[in-house]
């Protein structure tokens, strides 16, 4: 990808969803070049990050138009896949004395930490080399369910909001290991922001 010169351009981005179809999200990136969008963003497991063969035709668009391409979105349940629950429910959120793979995990669980760190560097591997500089990676809660969280002893000692981070910063000491300029995105939904003990990392930034 075409390193991108105008490192401060105001970015207008359009989030594809992973399970668009073909056709219909080629047409979607050309609607939204027509209206002045000039950033894609891809989810983590999105195909455009796993054949460069099979997107060809993406790759020209974005080299053509300068696209910025950025990875992520609501991917928190890619980063611990939900079949593990099976064997390993210790490992998810537990709500009213239950483990559930509903929803987020439980991130006080040293290995939910572990395992959430080894797929991020997956990820970010297949990812950041069809994202021109400066990247930008983005960390979403689940849609609607931002303060639904972990209720297990340990997690109770933190906000969901606090939560929240404890995953954020752990993808962002590894995205730091690949890129010391990148940045990550996340949501800033803290309602008491000056209680909050757990502090995001330096190159963790809240979306505007």
């Amino acid at each position: 990808m075409p390193y991108n010169k105008n490192m401060k351009q105001v970015r207008k981005r359009l989030f594809i969803s992973k399970k668009t179809g073909a056709i219909e999200r080629f047409k979607l990136i050309k609607l939204a070049l027509e209206n002045e969008c000039n950033t894609i963003v891809f989810s983590l497991d999105d195909p455009f990050f796993k054949s460069r063969n099979r997107n060809q035709k993406y790759i020209k668009l974005v080299k053509n138009y300068a696209i910025n391409i950025e990875a992520g979105g609501r991917d928190l349940s890619l980063l611990l896949p939900r079949k593990l629950f099976l064997f390993n429910p210790d490992l998810f959120r537990m709500v009213q004395g239950r483990r559930t793979p509903s929803h987020h995990f439980c991130p006080t669980n040293p290995r939910t930490i572990n395992i959430i760190a080894d797929r991020a560097v997956q990820l970010i591997n297949r990812a950041i080399e069809y994202m021109p500089a400066p990247r930008i990676f983005h960390l979403l809660p689940d849609e609607k369910h931002e303060n639904t969280w972990c209720q297990c002893p340990a997690c109770r000692a933190f906000r969901t909001a606090e939560q929240y981070i404890i995953a954020v910063n752990t993808v962002a000491d590894v995205l730091s290991g690949f890129d010391h300029e990148a940045k990550i995105y996340y949501i800033d939904f803290d309602s008491e922001p000056e209680a909050a003990r757990i502090k995001p990392r330096k190159n963790a930034i809240i979306s505007g």
